[in-house]
């Protein structure tokens, strides 16, 4: 094999190993993230909620709190206008604390939706959509083949709506159809320049893929499927419910005892 031979096949080697890493990308932000997610609050996410709308009553019962003690502190006789323009500032406070209450449900209720809806997928289809996935990724993606822009801009929505349904004869219909299109060679760009480029988004594309390996909710795959960790974690959150609880009584008791002061105009 002649140096341009052996330069065109190292170039096909890179761009296969760049597109394996685009797949997996893909399959882990689309495929992987929601299952784990789900998974998470389908046995973490009930323990949250509660554990997150009491963080909130007692954020709002401190708050409560601090604004009568100001008022009385400040040498003025607290009356049911005062409590009504306290009632005020914490309803407008809260607005924002309940939309972290509102996204916990909804995450909590998508997750059931999603776990029943998942329907067992054959492996040789999961096979099949992968292995022309790849493929239309060599031929699409900009990081791979920055030439055919305007046949990513046309065709990638497409492949990736196919990728994540695990559409295997949509996907090769689409190969089909664009490996027609395509013209599959490096174009004006100098080989030593091509492999450069290459090898710059492999080392860039495997650093971002061990980042995410890293961070929520793909660092719990393996413990999401270990019972002790799932009891242990439900045990903190009992715990953390359970003072966050008694903190509730307390502030109750507390603002019932300064309300009990109330000047009836």
């Amino acid at each position: 094999m002649d140096q341009t031979g052996s330069e065109q096949a190292e170039i096909v080697l890179l761009s296969q190993q760049l597109a394996a890493l685009l797949e997996n990308l893909e399959q882990m932000l689309q495929q992987e993230k929601p299952y784990l997610v789900a998974l998470y609050q389908s046995n973490l996410g009930e323990l949250e909620y509660r554990l997150l709308g009491l963080q909130i009553e007692c954020r709002a019962l401190k708050e409560r709190i601090e604004l009568a003690t100001r008022t009385l502190n400040q040498g003025e006789t607290l009356t049911q206008s005062h409590l009504d323009a306290i009632e005020e500032q914490i309803k407008q406070a809260f607005l924002l604390w309940q939309v972290q209450l509102n996204e916990q449900a909804q995450a909590l209720s998508d997750s059931f939706t999603y776990l029943n809806g998942l329907v067992p997928v054959d492996v040789a289809v999961v096979s099949r959509a992968k292995k022309a996935y790849r493929r239309l990724a060599r031929l699409l993606h900009p990081d791979v083949s920055p030439k055919h822009q305007a046949l990513f801009e046309h065709y990638w929505p497409s492949v990736q709506d196919a990728y994540r349904a695990i559409d295997a004869d949509l996907l090769e219909a689409l190969l089909h159809v664009i490996e027609t299109t395509a013209i599959q060679d490096t174009g004006n760009e100098d080989a030593e320049a091509t492999k450069n480029r290459l090898i710059h988004m492999i080392a860039k594309e495997t650093e971002r893929l061990l980042t995410l390996r890293n961070d929520p909710p793909f660092c719990w795959a393996e413990q999401l499927q270990d019972a002790h960790w799932l009891n242990e974690r439900r045990a903190v959150l009992d715990l953390a419910i359970q003072q966050e609880s008694e903190r509730w009584a307390a502030l109750t008791t507390r603002y019932v005892g300064i309300t009990a002061q109330v000047n009836q105009e």
